[in-house]
């Protein structure tokens, strides 16, 4: 039988990179979006550059908690959340994707070596423990994607 944070870490990889049950994973939507759009308001405020950096930059509050900071943080809608981006080039959202990966691999990385304890342990500087957030994080994610596949939609069309 696995455990619990096992089935989380295999959410996260199935709909990061794998073949999720809904239809395409994060990465493979946005390997298929042309970086001439990545900077279009369309709809609203936020571009397809900013909703990948808004999912780097929950990651990166993530493994920054994991690793015990207890400063860091980040503020829904205001500091940290929602970074402004311009891509002017396909090496820019190349490196934007890489570093979206890299944080995705390192977060595997540092909780494949943890045990369902983690997911009790209360988040530094936080009222709430890792089960919640790290249970969201694909969440998170399958959110955005559809915010962004909407975004590469209207582009088309």
């Amino acid at each position: 039988m696995s455990s619990e944070l096992e089935s989380i870490i295999s959410n996260l990889k199935e709909s990061f990179d794998g073949r999720p049950w809904y239809g395409i994973s994060v990465m493979e939507k946005l390997n298929q979006i042309p970086w001439e759009v990545v900077n279009e308001k369309t709809y609203g405020s936020k571009t397809i550059a900013v909703l990948v950096q808004h999912i780097i930059n929950w990651r990166i509050f993530v493994l920054k908690k994991l690793e015990g900071d207890l400063e860091f943080n980040i503020v829904i809608d205001g500091e940290n959340d929602w970074d402004e981006i311009h891509i002017a080039t396909q090496e820019e959202w190349n490196l934007l994707k890489q570093r979206l990966q890299s944080t995705q691999d390192s977060l595997m990385h540092k909780i494949s070596e943890e045990t369902d304890e983690l997911l009790q342990r209360q988040v530094p500087g936080k009222e709430y423990t890792f089960g919640p957030i790290l249970t969201s994080i694909a969440q998170h994610d399958i959110y955005h994607l559809g915010q962004i596949a909407m975004l590469n939609a209207m582009h088309k069309s």
